[in-house]
């Protein structure tokens, strides 16, 4: 077999959008290139994260094929999109590791077994779904536990106003954080506001955003990890945000905001972070409505 390189472009994702635990999530403008290598020969180990991730999923999508993965595997994780901080960057990689094999496979995978693949590693949708397909998506898991997703509409003008801190939470550490029950009044709180932000997207009522965000199902309680996070959704508010929210499992925060405000709002939540002495930066960028793409297929030597 002649060693072949597939070029993967993935885009970041926010998940949650405050109301929407697990469920809801969108692309974001910042897009990672993994280059997966397929030959023969053998590898030796990797101890990079992003590439372990890579090629785990490559491994999980092959069982699913139900045959051997080449020998080789190779993953060149080149991302601007850090760990750590709920930006979807472990989707990006093992979108990028299902999304490899479909082109080395011919198109082997439907996208419903991609996402169901992608899904599985991630223990939940919210991230994979939006990352594989672009755009704003709802998924959910079915009854036979496979994934099932609608696009949604939003206004093609909205702009994200993006604060990255310098410092990382972990998944696991903000999952322990939640209780292992709700009160119904928290369920049915969450349960309308997630129903009322597809809603005010699709209609253009970004007005009423500010409501349809406020959860109480996980933002609340992980405050815990980042003191200053609605310091910094006020902040995002009073420069002109629609709304604000706590990115995936954190730490970034995002903010829906026009776009005349934009840096503005990008700006003073980083002027807020730093006031309660976290770090970090702070960006502007758009709802992506493309996708996971394979960019380049080449043949290489070893």
């Amino acid at each position: 077999m002649e060693p072949t390189a597939i070029t993967v472009r993935v885009p970041a994702t926010s998940a949650n959008l405050g109301a929407g635990f697990d469920c809801l999530g969108l692309a974001l403008d910042l897009f990672a290139s993994i280059t997966v290598t397929f030959s023969d020969a053998e590898q030796p180990p990797t101890d990079d994260v992003g590439e372990k991730m890579v090629i785990t999923a490559i491994k999980q999508t092959y069982q699913r094929l139900g045959t051997q993965p080449p020998h080789g595997i190779r993953a060149r994780y080149n991302v601007a999109i850090p760990l750590g901080r709920g930006l979807g960057a472990s989707a990006v990689a093992r979108v990028a590791g299902v999304v490899a094999v479909n082109e080395f496979e011919h198109g082997a995978l439907s996208a419903t077994q991609m996402l169901d693949i992608a899904s599985d590693l991630e223990g939940h949708g919210d991230n994979a779904c939006p990352a594989l397909f672009g755009g704003l998506q709802v998924c959910v898991q079915g009854a036979d536990g496979s994934y099932v997703h609608v696009p949604c509409r939003y206004p093609r003008d909205t702009h994200m106003a993006i604060l990255i801190p310098d410092h990382s939470m972990a998944t696991k550490d903000a999952r322990k954080v939640l209780p292992d029950s709700y009160s119904k009044a928290d369920a049915v709180h969450n349960t309308g506001r997630a129903a009322l932000f597809i809603a005010a997207m699709a209609a253009g009522r970004l007005d009423l955003l500010a409501e349809a965000t406020d959860d109480r199902i996980h933002q609340r309680q992980r405050a815990a990890l980042f003191p200053p996070m609605f310091d910094i959704f006020s902040a995002a508010r009073a420069a002109g945000a629609h709304a604000a929210w706590l990115s995936g499992a954190g730490s970034s925060i995002a903010a829906i905001c026009p776009e005349g405000p934009a840096r503005a709002i990008a700006a003073a939540m980083l002027d807020a972070a730093q006031s309660a002495g976290f770090g970090g930066r702070s960006l502007v960028t758009r709802i992506a409505g493309e996708g996971a793409t394979v960019s380049k297929v080449e043949l290489v030597d070893e």
